[in-house]
């Protein structure tokens, strides 16, 4: 029996082996690709998109090169591939929250549907994270009674609001029925700065981010806000476990292409990203750093976008959320 995965792996190489038998009409890739992130060098979206370019390069035939074009939570990269010309060669990888939050909660130059998703590249889980040494709470059930006890005084970090870092925020706090005192941070470096110190209680973080930390000792995991234990971290028990209900807050990292794309081309890109996924050096670069390297159809990525992109009308509906709709 032929299970999913191995269906998507056939069905690339069969897309892939048919471009080629057309390749005298059909030039695609004719010229290097670019793909921009729109976040920094270092990153988990930019890592995914650097682990991704090395062996879509040598499915594709073309150089890849990657253009980081940060600031706006992601807005200004994005702007950059909306304004180039929808022939495939330049594309946009991002975490899904680009398109389904961003242009929610802050006024962008895009629109989500400017772009089309081709495929994803990586998963990474959303854990929540505090000090090893902190004794006031071992458990989930500790620190709800903690946060309950003392409203809006249990301090939590996250990234810029509308991220999957603080949808996971949000869904924890509507579980327990408390409010935390959310302090946004540029990025998980000065926030794990400020956990480690002592001067911040709680962290939703990316498991890429903190993994040192954990490996070393210094932070304690207590949560999974992914619908299945993450590999990275097996023994971790995720919200539904724990009797949370199920809170997915992974950040899905995918390909974008403009609207108006040939289909002929989004068919060749999602198959070749279909294909370098199962490249073992990609997997273990992705691995060893907290993330999963995977890919979808089109369609399961749109349905990936839309489902984020309906909680987030959902809290800017209940007020919790501050949105520009």
């Amino acid at each position: 029996m032929i299970d999913r995965r191995n269906a998507l792996v056939l069905g690339a190489s069969a897309i892939l082996g048919a471009s080629a038998g057309r390749a005298q009409t059909q030039a695609y890739p004719s010229k290097p690709i670019t793909i921009v992130v729109p976040f920094a060098p270092g990153g988990s979206t930019d890592m995914a998109a650097r682990t991704l370019a090395i062996p879509l390069a040598k499915i594709l035939g073309q150089p890849v090169v990657i253009d980081n074009r940060t600031g706006a939570g992601g807005a200004v990269g994005t702007s950059v591939v909306a304004r180039a010309a929808p022939d495939g060669h330049t594309l946009l990888v991002a975490p899904a929250s680009v398109m389904a939050s961003l242009p929610l909660t802050m006024k962008t130059p895009y629109k989500r549907q400017d772009f089309v998703p081709i495929s994803l590249a990586a998963k990474t889980s959303l854990i929540l994270v505090t000090r090893a040494a902190d004794t006031r709470f071992k458990t989930l059930e500790e620190l709800a009674a903690l946060a309950r006890s003392q409203e809006g005084r249990v301090s939590a970090g996250n990234p810029a609001p509308g991220s999957p870092n603080h949808l996971g925020l949000l869904q924890l706090e509507k579980a327990f029925r408390c409010k935390f005192n959310s302090i946004p941070y540029r990025g998980s470096a000065p926030a794990l700065a400020d956990l480690l110190g002592g001067t911040l209680d709680i962290y939703f973080d990316q498991i890429s981010s903190s993994m040192p930390y954990l490996k070393a000792g210094n932070l304690r995991a207590m949560v999974a806000f992914s619908p299945v234990p993450d590999p990275a971290l097996p023994d971790l028990k995720t919200s539904a476990q724990l009797g949370l209900g199920e809170i997915d807050a992974t950040t899905y990292t995918g390909v974008f292409a403009l609207k108006g794309t040939k289909q002929d081309v989004i068919d060749r890109l999602s198959a070749a990203i279909r294909l370098a996924s199962e490249d073992p050096a990609m997997s273990k670069v992705l691995r060893d750093a907290g993330s999963v390297a995977t890919a979808s159809l089109p369609e399961e990525f749109e349905r990936i976008i839309k489902n984020e992109e309906d909680l987030v009308k959902g809290f800017i509906k209940e007020g919790r959320l501050e949105g520009v709709i």
